[in-house]
């Protein structure tokens, strides 16, 4: 049996719905995010896992609190998963962004890999930290399943990792608000679902679709 990560991203939170870059701002869940979360809930309790694991941040912990319920599970927090922290960007919209720093923010949309966000954690960085934990856990949990909560930032450049694909590609996948990716671990690394949100029914689409 090959080991199964199950990772996802956390519900919409008030600051998605005012398109805010939130970083590692702790922006709570919005009353959609709820729902979303619970849904989520829902369609992941028939899972068997062996742990639960969440960013700290409020929006991510709270949707992993929500799943581990009725498996009985403490969701354990792991700085590690935290999402990257976007510098001068954070707390600003995206209208914000554009007027002020417009130079660097088109480079951000077209380079993003290229992009070097003052003050900010670069992509490399936040992969490389996120990959560490995973490792971690993928090591701790051999041959069982484990649910991780994180962040549409983090999430990309975890997938990108393990699907071999450069971080110039960060704006090619999306990750919808409490999306599941499914990567299992055998003899190689395999991708088996990408940003599902079946469950949702078509209604709790991200409006951002980022962060």
């Amino acid at each position: 049996m090959p080991t199964r990560l199950f990772l996802l991203r956390h519900g919409e939170t008030l600051a998605n719905i005012n398109l805010i870059y939130q970083g590692q701002g702790d922006s709570p869940l919005s009353e959609l995010g709820i729902k979303e979360a619970g849904s989520l809930a829902d369609a992941l309790k028939s899972e068997t896992f062996s742990g639960i694991y969440a960013s700290p941040l409020t929006r991510s912990h709270g949707t992993a609190k929500m799943i581990a319920k009725p498996h009985g599970l403490e969701v354990v927090k792991v700085p590690e998963l935290t999402e990257r922290y976007y510098g001068i960007f954070e707390g600003l919209s995206f209208k914000e962004i554009k007027s002020k720093y417009s130079e660097l923010y088109e480079k951000w949309l077209n380079h993003p890999d290229q992009a070097m966000i003052p003050e900010a954690e670069t992509l490399e960085q936040l992969q490389q930290r996120g990959i560490k934990a995973i490792s971690r856990l993928i090591e701790e949990h051999k041959d069982r399943t484990i649910c991780v909560v994180g962040h549409g930032g983090l999430n990309r450049t975890i997938l990108f990792h393990y699907m071999n694909l450069g971080l110039d590609n960060f704006w090619r996948v999306r990750q919808d608000n409490c999306c599941i990716n499914i990567i299992e671990f055998d003899r190689h690394p395999m991708v088996t679902l990408l940003n599902s949100t079946w469950f949702l029914g078509g209604k709790g689409i991200s409006r951002v679709g980022i962060y």
